[in-house]
């Protein structure tokens, strides 16, 4: 301590941990997605600082962070994904108190998280995917074109909400994502991908099809206004010109109606990102090509998110080497045959 403070590294604060979060958090808003920040005020609020918002910051320890954890876990029942977030944004703030100066180490950095297991990924078969944009189709057309749409791309929810018919290349067949909608306090916001990069996908016949058919639609729908369809007007909107977007959970419960409909529990949207991605892995399109289709960061999440899936495909393709190269070797028994008929 007497070196420390002879170095000027005396650290110190009389901040409660509360004080602590909600000083970090306005700083780091700035940063984070106005989706980010509400959920890290959830967990604040509901998690975080009911047990340690009164504690000062200089006597927050690892073993009172493993405590918390266990206690969530055991006594309240909160998931071990969601107990990893809440330790997220507790290393993340004392983090800043380290930055600041108010303690000389951050106790979470070694704090235990818990297991996470890895959900095993069990997308749709072709014949549910087939008789949701059936219903869908039937019951509310525009609907079942957007359906149509994501389980061809594996587009994100939020992603086929923000698509703007300036994001249709016609003459290259494809689509650009480079947008999202998320939902905010009073409406929706606009923003970069979950990335913050865009992609272009390319579309098949019968996707192209499918948007040509709801452009038509929507410029039809316009002129009934007394409107024009722009470039910018959104591909999939409620509104005479596009001028709003679909709500990404006005999605989410539009197609929870048809699933339900069809008794296919368990079934979620974003289930068709994933049946999209493993269906082309089963077909042997390469990894790389298959995570730029999905806006993946890294070639890398693909090959975690479905390695089962490649593994399979992995199987598939030893039998088709196998039946390309065959044994140049004899077997044991002609072997032994062979061996036989020389000692006659």
């Amino acid at each position: 301590m007497v070196v420390e403070a002879d170095r000027g590294e005396v650290r110190g604060t009389n901040a409660t941990f509360a004080e602590l979060c909600e000083r970090w958090l306005e700083v780091a808003s700035t940063d984070l997605s106005p989706v980010t920040v509400r959920n890290y005020r959830d967990l604040l609020k509901n998690h975080i600082i009911p047990a340690l918002g009164r504690v000062p910051v200089t006597r927050v320890r690892t073993m009172d962070l493993d405590h918390l954890y266990y206690v969530l876990q055991s006594q309240r029942g909160v998931t071990p994904s969601t107990v990893r977030h809440i330790h997220s944004v507790i290393r993340r703030a004392l983090r800043q108190a380290v930055q600041w100066g108010w303690i000389g180490a951050n106790p979470a950095a070694n704090a235990t998280q818990p297991r996470l297991v890895k959900p095993e990924i069990t997308p749709p078969d072709v014949e549910q995917v087939a008789e949701i944009l059936r219903v869908a189709s039937e019951t509310d057309p525009e609907f079942g074109r957007l359906l149509h749409i994501a389980a061809t791309t594996g587009a994100r929810r939020g992603e086929l909400c923000a698509l703007r018919w300036s994001d249709i290349d016609v003459g290259r067949n494809s689509l650009i994502i480079e947008r999202s909608i998320i939902e905010v306090s009073g409406g929706v916001l606009e923003k970069d991908t979950k990335t913050h990069s865009f992609r272009r996908i390319a579309l098949d016949e019968g996707s192209l099809e499918v948007i040509e058919v709801q452009r038509e639609f929507s410029r039809e729908r316009a002129v009934e206004a007394g409107l024009s369809l722009d470039a910018d007007a959104f591909v999939f909107s409620r509104m005479p010109g596009g001028a709003v977007p679909w709500r990404p959970d006005h999605v989410t419960k539009c197609f929870a109606a048809i699933r339900d409909s069809l008794g296919f529990t368990g079934v979620r949207f974003h289930d068709l990102r994933h049946f999209a991605a493993t269906r082309l892995i089963a077909a042997g399109v390469p990894v790389r090509t298959v995570s730029g289709r999905l806006g993946h960061a890294n070639p890398s999440t693909t090959l975690m998110v479905y390695s089962h899936f490649l593994e399979a495909s992995d199987q598939e393709a030893a039998k088709v080497m196998g039946g390309l190269v065959k044994r140049a070797d004899p077997t044991p028994n002609s072997a032994k045959s062979r061996s036989s008929a020389k000692g006659i």
